[in-house]
């Protein structure tokens, strides 16, 4: 008997322990309604690496320092024009998503923006104030999409700009249960994962399983979920045209 619990904690001892790998994503979608869909969905791109991630919430700027200095292992997805700063970081190179930016408002005439106007962001979105930078316009970043929304009926502001996809899955709890939306007649954006540059071996193992997941469906159904999230508590987003363009 002795000799065989010898043996097992033997056993035990010889396996091997599991290395923490640290996924950073956006603080802004820790209050995201998706945010267990976007954690469930790399967890099954590392699953069959045997790799068990664990996800932060870190502002913007110190999350990605984290991840560049290799104290977290990846970032979960940025806009891959954004990303030229982080030197030690290496992009999977099939996208993971397509975003747009758009104009949410509560009225449809007021979802058009200008340079007169005062406009709400989400903090720590790199695609924004690069837009807002870029166009000159006045924008006042809030600290998470709920935040953002809610904002908009406070009256803070009339108009928030942010992407499509990703923003549209925390209305739910924004209180609101009708929202326009106004895609700006730009180009879409891509979204790339990165890893720090000690796993570079991952890269083309990640690749492999990111094409996979792109046509087999997943992806697209990932972002369906997202995009169907306020339907299911009973909000509706109305899509307006571009017949009459965002004035800059």
């Amino acid at each position: 008997m002795y000799r065989l619990i010898a043996l097992m904690l033997l056993w035990v001892c010889n396996q091997p322990l599991a290395k923490e790998f640290n996924i950073n994503i956006s603080e802004g979608l820790s209050f995201h309604l998706a945010k267990e869909q976007i954690e469930d969905i790399f967890t099954r791109i590392y699953g069959p690496l045997d790799i068990q991630p664990s996800f932060h919430y870190l502002p913007t700027q110190r999350g990605l320092q984290w991840v560049d200095s290799g104290r977290f292992d990846a970032e979960a997805g940025r806009a891959a024009n954004e990303m030229s700063a982080y030197t030690q970081l290496i992009a999977i190179p099939t996208p993971l998503a397509t975003v747009r930016l758009a104009v949410f408002c509560l009225k449809p005439e007021l979802c058009h923006i200008n340079n007169d106007s005062d406009i709400i962001t989400i903090e720590g979105s790199l695609i924004t104030t690069s837009f807002c930078r870029r166009t000159k316009l006045t924008c006042h970043g809030v600290k998470n999409n709920v935040s953002a929304f809610q904002a908009l009926t406070r009256h803070h502001s009339d108009q928030l700009l942010a992407t499509d996809h990703f923003s549209i899955g925390s209305l739910c709890n924004s209180g609101l249960n009708k929202i326009y939306m106004r895609i700006l007649p730009a180009k879409g954006i891509v979204i790339r994962h990165y890893i720090h540059k000690k796993h570079q071996a991952l890269v083309p193992k990640l690749d492999s399983i990111i094409q996979g997941m792109m046509k087999s469906g997943e992806f697209a159904a990932f972002i369906d979920r997202i995009n169907n999230g306020f339907a299911d508590c009973d909000g509706e987003i109305i899509k307006l045209s571009n017949h009459v363009p965002a004035s800059l």
